[in-house]
C-alpha cells in the first residue's frame, strides 16, 4: 500500500459541491483529476503553465479464476482477457522483475520459460519493446503472433503441459491526489525526489493506460504545460527496460538538471556585454 504521508482520504475529494475537482470512473479505476490553473508568472518572474498535482495509486490484485497449463490455453487467455490484465502481466510485472533482477519482462515470458522450458519462445517474448506499442491491443496482438509463430518452429511445444498453471490476474486501480504540487520546472525538480515510488510508477508507467501508451504524465505536462518540448522528448525517450524505479527517477533528475543548467548559462550570456 502507498506510504502513509501520501495516503490522503479519498472521500475528502468527493463532495459534488467542490468544483475544483472532477471525479471520473474509467473502467475499473477511480481517477480524480484536479482542475487548477495558476497565474502567468511565478515569484521569480518566470512563465508558468497549469499546476501539476502529483497523483498516486493503489492496486487491488484479483485472481480471475482462469488459468492455463499449455501454450494453446495461454494463447486463449491472452486473446480473451481484459486490457488491464495484459497491462498487469506485462508493464506491472516487468517493473517488479526489475526490482529483483529477474531477466524477463513479463509474467507470460517467465511462465513459458520456468514451467514449459521453452527458452527460445520466452526470449522472443522478452525481446518485445513495450515502448513500441501505442495501445494495449497492439501489444496483445504482438504477443499472440509470437506464440502462434512458435508452433511452426516447435510444434511439440504445444503438447507440453505444465506442472504449475499460469494464473490470470486482473487489477482494480485506485488513483488519488496527493498534497504535492509543481508550478514550474524548478518546483517540479524540487518535488521529484520526495514523491513515493507509487506516485512515480503511476505518472511514468501506469498513466500510459489513459494515454494509450503514447506518453507519460511527466513529459506530457512538461511539453504542453511548460512548452519545453525538447526536454519532454528526452524524458519520453528514457528506456524503461534499463532502469528500476529509482533509476528512472535519477535519470529524470539528471535530464532536468542539465536543462536548468543550460538555461542558466543562456541567461548569463544574454546579460554579459
Amino acid at each position: 500500500m502507498p506510504e502513509v504521508e501520501e495516503s490522503l482520504v479519498l472521500s475528502r475529494y468527493l463532495p459534488r459541491k467542490d468544483k475544483s475537482c472532477l471525479l471520473c470512473v474509467l473502467r475499473a479505476s477511480v481517477v480524480i483529476i484536479p482542475i487548477r490553473r495558476c497565474g502567468k508568472k511565478n515569484y521569480r518572474g518566470e512563465s508558468m503553465g497549469e499546476v501539476f498535482q502529483f497523483r498516486s495509486s493503489a492496486s487491488l490484485e484479483m485472481l480471475t479464476g482462469r488459468k492455463a497449463y499449455t501454450l494453446t490455453a495461454l494463447l486463449h487467455l491472452i486473446h480473451t482477457c481484459t486490457e488491464s490484465s495484459i497491462f498487469y502481466h506485462t508493464f506491472s510485472a516487468f517493473l517488479k522483475m526489475r526490482e529483483v533482477h529477474v531477466p524477463y519482462n513479463s509474467d507470460f515470458a517467465l511462465w513459458v520459460y520456468r514451467q514449459l522450458g521453452e527458452k527460445a519462445l520466452a526470449e522472443r517474448m522478452m525481446a518485445v519493446d513495450f515502448g513500441e506499442y501505442n495501445t494495449v491491443e497492439s501489444l496483445r496482438r504482438r504477443l499472440e503472433g509470437i506464440i502462434e509463430s512458435h508452433e511452426a518452429f516447435r510444434p511439440g511445444a504445444f503438447a507440453k503441459k505444465a506442472d504449475e498453471p499460469f494464473y490470470l490476474y486482473d487489477v482494480q486501480r485506485f488513483v488519488y491526489l496527493t498534497d504535492k504540487f509543481a508550478y514550474d520546472l524548478k518546483s517540479f525538480r524540487e518535488v521529484l525526489p520526495t514523491i513515493s515510488l507509487y506516485s512515480l510508477y503511476y505518472h511514468f508507467i501506469e498513466s500510459r493506460i489513459e494515454t494509450k501508451l503514447q506518453t507519460d504524465d511527466f513529459s506530457n505536462w512538461i511539453e504542453k504545460g511548460l512548452g519545453l518540448s525538447g526536454l519532454a522528448r528526452k524524458i519520453r525517450s528514457i528506456d524503461i527496460s534499463a532502469y528500476d524505479l529509482e533509476g528512472l527517477r535519477g535519470r529524470m533528475i539528471r535530464l532536468i538538471d542539465d536543462h536548468l543548467r543550460d538555461r542558466e548559462k543562456g541567461v548569463e550570456k544574454k546579460k554579459s556585454p
